[in-house]
C-alpha cells in the first residue's frame, strides 16, 4: 500500500451501495474495526444523545490505535502548504483524542484543484475551487476513527471542545501577532442543513489570502510526527 492510501471502509461502502444486507455491514465493520461490536451498533440501534452524559465513553475506541487502520488514517490529510499553527493544532486534537481513548484523525487538509472540483461535482463541496479555505491550506476536517461522520450532536460537539481545549493550548505558546482564530463548522447547529459541517474548521479569514497554487508533492504526516518536527 501506498503511504496516504485510504482502505476501503465499511462506512463508504454502505454509502456506494456495496453493502445491502445487515449481515454484509456487520462483517464489514467486523473487518475494519477492532471493536466490530460497536461499529455496527450505530447501524442497527440509532445512536441518540440521552439525558446522562456518557459522550466520551461512547466515542472509545482503544484497540483502534493497535491496528493497521490507525497508520493509514493517520496519513490520509496532505499537508503540503498547510499553515504550520493549523497543523500543530489538528494534531495536538488528534492526540487529546488518544489519550481519552477517542480515536480521531485529519480526513483531509490541503486540497488540490482535481480535489475540489471532484468534492463540488459529487455534492461533498458547495465551494467551488479556489473558495474553498482547503485549497489554500488553511482549513482541515476531522472526524471519528470508527464512525466518520456518523456523529450524534453531543458527540460532534464533544469533539468541539477539544478543539477549543487545543486551540487555547496552542495560543497560549504564541505571540499575540502569531495566534491562531478558527471557525468551527458545526456552530451554527444540525438545523442549518446548509451549513452545518460539523468536522470543518477553518482559519477565520483565510478569505483574504485566497489564490490559486500549484500543488507540489503529495504530504502525508502522522499527527506525532507533527507535533515533533513542525515548528512555527
Amino acid at each position: 500500500m501506498k503511504p496516504g492510501q485510504l482502505l476501503t471502509r465499511w462506512w463508504q461502502d454502505y454509502v456506494a451501495g456495496r453493502l445491502t444486507t445487515p449481515q454484509s455491514i456487520y462483517q464489514a465493520a467486523r473487518h475494519d474495526n477492532p471493536d466490530p461490536a460497536r461499529a455496527s451498533l450505530r447501524f442497527f440501534e440509532d445512536a441518540t444523545d440521552g439525558p446522562t452524559w456518557d459522550v466520551p465513553r461512547r466515542l472509545q475506541a482503544p484497540s483502534y490505535f493497535t491496528g493497521a487502520t490507525y497508520l493509514t488514517h493517520g496519513e490520509k490529510a496532505d499537508w503540503q502548504m498547510v499553515d504550520r499553527r493549523l497543523m500543530l493544532w489538528a494534531a495536538r486534537v488528534c492526540e487529546m483524542g488518544r489519550r481519552r481513548g477517542v480515536p480521531l484523525y485529519v480526513h483531509s487538509a490541503f486540497r488540490s484543484k482535481a480535489e475540489q472540483e471532484a468534492l463540488v461535482q459529487r455534492g461533498v463541496s458547495k465551494a467551488p475551487w479556489p473558495r474553498s479555505a482547503h485549497c489554500i491550506g488553511e482549513a482541515v476536517d476531522i472526524v471519528h476513527g470508527v464512525y466518520h461522520w456518523q456523529l450524534t450532536p453531543q458527540e460532534w460537539k464533544f469533539l468541539s471542545v477539544l478543539g477549543r481545549l487545543a486551540l487555547d493550548r496552542l495560543n497560549a505558546t504564541l505571540p499575540k501577532r502569531d495566534k491562531l482564530a478558527l471557525n468551527w463548522g458545526g456552530d451554527d447547529g444540525p438545523g442549518d442543513s446548509f451549513r452545518w459541517d460539523p468536522a470543518h474548521w477553518e482559519i477565520q479569514d483565510y478569505r483574504i489570502r485566497l489564490r490559486q497554487i500549484e500543488p507540489g508533492p503529495r504530504e502525508p504526516m502522522m499527527p506525532r510526527g507533527i507535533l515533533s518536527r513542525v515548528r512555527i
